[in-house]
């Protein structure tokens, strides 16, 4: 059951009433959270019991003991499935991609080497443990979020009215950009992408840019539809999206999307690597020739390659997702590298950094850089990638073919994109929305409900050239 399938609202609906009536039992939870699991695919259901047996288990061991072997014993069982799964063809391997494996993965691999480091004491309860990692609205797409974190929130909080009301305004929210947005959005990115020669360039740079807008409202719809759901029950689940097309460098871009794999990722990679003995041989060693700050780049250069690495084959295995990990690497270290003499460069130009300005520019600058970014992710591969980056350059006749789309739904995606950038640029300002939302008129909050509902559902679903985009990183 997809976010966008009305079994799938039933579900919730259920599963919501159950929990109310029994009393906000956790075991509600992880009953509905196993069902929704096995009705994916019953096979893939055994690799979440594999990860959750086995974290379970080693992380009450590690606990008391602090073996080495046994972490990477446990780490090595569980990333090994998801490497088989997602990047060989052994056949007794090779089903369906289980249900959010890479997010459950990470998730259990947190709780498990936080255990190692004794950061907090261990779940002694399996079945409670066990909803920590399936917990379903979470398990699709994310958010990846640390046991001390939702905890407290899965198994002893009851839901107040003010969170559930944030809660469906969170999911109408979601699916406001996933049906209106991007579901649109990507029509004309796959005809562009599955035809690129009946376009010129220009064209597919306007694709790569609706590409841009489709993933992130795809994404982040996604998981405000999971954070909205998580509120009805109770569970308050981590911000995974702070309006990144308002950073202000690369660096800046990736600490605001997908925060919590990039909290993962610098707590559980880029600090314990940047630690080790080797590293620090290598850092020692690189400031005799280097100098303090040319040793000091070229350690935090090797690690951030190794990162955005990691960060690439995440999204996929092939040597388009290796390129961006390596592109989105060599800017971040370009920026540690020339850092002084930007510095200098500015002041010798008298340009404020706090200027509104030269912070517009900023902005332009970095969203520019991460459109050529997409390029490699949305492209089949890295021959296409390129072809199209070529063709944005080179192919200056004005020439196109058949978007997919008509004028109503440009106007609805520019529309709708203008609401969204509206509300982020209040969110920017600290401006708590959801805060004054909650806190108005009960009538008038309800009204908005119901009229945003219906305007989702009758220019969403039942729009009459709607097509049903799976969620981009369902599969993940």
């Amino acid at each position: 059951m997809a976010f966008t399938e009305i079994n799938f609202l039933f579900f919730v609906a259920l599963t919501l009433i159950i929990y109310r009536i029994l009393g906000n039992k956790w075991q509600v939870l992880l009953i509905a959270s196993f069902l929704y699991y096995g009705l994916y695919d019953e096979r893939a259901f055994l690799y979440l019991l594999t990860a959750i047996l086995t974290t379970y288990l080693g992380g009450i061991f590690l606990y008391k003991h602090k073996n080495r072997l046994v972490l990477f014993l446990v780490l090595l069982i569980n990333f090994g499935m998801l490497f088989l799964v997602k990047f060989t063809d052994i056949s007794v391997f090779k089903i369906t991609i289980p249900l959010g494996i890479s997010f459950y993965t990470f998730m259990a691999t947190s709780y498990t080497i936080d255990l190692y480091r004794r950061k907090y004491q261990p779940q002694n309860n399996i079945f409670k443990y066990a909803l920590y990692l399936s917990f379903f609205p979470q398990i699709v797409q994310g958010p990846i979020s640390r046991y001390d974190e939702i905890s407290d929130g899965l198994y002893n909080k009851s839901t107040s009215s003010e969170l559930f009301s944030k809660g469906l305004l969170l999911v109408l929210y979601g699916y406001f950009k996933k049906l209106l947005i991007a579901d649109r959005a990507a029509i004309l990115v796959g005809k562009v992408f599955a035809s690129p020669d009946e376009f010129s360039g220009v064209f597919v740079f306007i694709a790569i840019i609706f590409y841009s807008i489709q993933i992130y409202c795809d994404f982040s719809g996604g998981i405000d539809i999971a954070r909205g759901i998580a509120y009805l029950f109770g569970v308050e689940l981590e911000e995974n999206f702070k309006r990144p097309f308002f950073a202000e460098s690369i660096s800046d871009f990736w600490r605001r999307w997908h925060t919590t794999l990039g909290s993962w990722m610098r707590d559980y990679v880029f600090f314990p690597l940047s630690l080790t003995k080797l590293f620090g041989t290598i850092n020692k060693k690189s400031r005799k020739i280097l100098g303090r700050h040319g040793g000091k780049v070229l350690t935090l250069t090797i690690s951030t390659y190794v990162v955005y690495f990691l960060i690439g084959i995440w999204h996929g295995g092939g040597f388009n997702f290796i390129a961006f990990g390596f592109y989105n690497g060599t800017l971040i270290s370009l920026a540690l590298l020339f850092e002084k003499r930007f510095e200098k460069i500015k002041k010798a130009l008298r340009i404020n950094d706090e200027s509104f300005l030269y912070r517009v520019f900023k902005i332009i600058r970095t969203t520019f850089l991460v459109f050529i970014g997409r390029y490699f992710t949305r492209s089949a591969g890295l021959r296409q990638a390129l072809h199209m980056m070529k063709k944005t350059i080179v192919d200056t006749n004005f020439r196109y073919g058949d978007f997919g789309l008509q004028r109503l739904d440009f106007i609805i995606i520019a529309l709708c994109f203008l609401a969204v950038a509206i509300i982020s640029i209040l969110q920017e300002k600290e401006i708590d929305l959801t805060e004054k939302f909650v806190n108005s008129n009960k009538l008038l909050t309800s009204t908005f409900l119901i009229l945003t509902m219906l305007l989702i559902i009758y220019f969403g679903v039942y729009s009459k050239n709607y097509v049903s985009v799976e969620f981009i990183y369902r599969n993940y």
